[in-house]
Parts: C-alpha cells; structure tokens; sequence
C-alpha cells in the first residue's frame, strides 16, 4: 500500500503476519526525525491494530452468515465448525502477531536491546 505522507516517499506493506516500509523519508534535524519517527511508529501500530479488529468483525459476520446458511440448508451434520475452527486459529495468528509478538520482538524491542548493548560498550570499555 502507498503512503501518501509527507515525509515518506515509498512503499508500506501490511500482512497478517507483519509489516514493511521500503524507501525514506526527507532529511530534517534530529529531533523532528525522532518526533517523526515516534509518530510513524505510533501510526503504523494503530494500522495494524485496526487491521485485526476488521479481520475480527470479517470473520464473525462471515461466520454467522454461513451458520444461517448451515442451518437454513440442513443438511446432515454441520460443516460451519470447520471454517470457523481454520479462520480462528488464522485470528489467534493475528492476534499473537499484533498484541503479543510486537511487545516481544519488535522494533521498539530491539532498539531498547542496542541501547543496552552500547551502553555497555561504552560503559565496560570494550
């Protein structure tokens, strides 16, 4: 997906599983590159939580019509259950990916994880 702001000019792409940016932004000082950065971090979060909660609404209003569509075919035995047993765990993914993982394994994670590791350069002289 294009980004249409400003001070991005590139490609953003979203999937279930994560999210990538290729191309750069414009020069500026270090502090608006740092309020920059915050705001492009906090907007790319918001992004990928408001794809899950669409993924969720898609999939519970998918999942009540094909129940309808179950019950109103009757044919023997439910088969609704299937679906809804893939698209769950296809959600928990998502989930996982947007609430969890990017607490654990994200980008903030891993420009805390370099602090400390200069820190400690600098720190015990080596």
């Amino acid at each position: 997906m294009f980004d249409n702001d400003e001070d991005f000019e590139g490609v953003e792409v979203n999937t279930p599983v994560g999210s990538f940016r290729a191309g750069r932004g414009r020069g500026g000082t270090r502090a608006e590159e740092e309020a920059d950065e915050d705001y492009r971090r906090a907007k790319r979060r918001v992004r990928r939580m408001m794809a899950f909660y669409r993924h969720l609404t898609t999939a519970v209003t998918t999942l009540l019509l094909l129940l309808v569509l179950d019950i109103i075919t009757g044919v023997e035995g439910w088969w609704v259950h299937w679906v809804a047993i893939v698209w769950g765990i296809i959600l928990l993914i998502h989930f996982l990916n947007v609430f969890v993982f990017e607490s654990l394994l994200g980008r903030e994670t891993e420009k805390r994880l370099i602090e400390r590791e200069l820190g400690k350069r600098q720190g015990g002289g080596v």
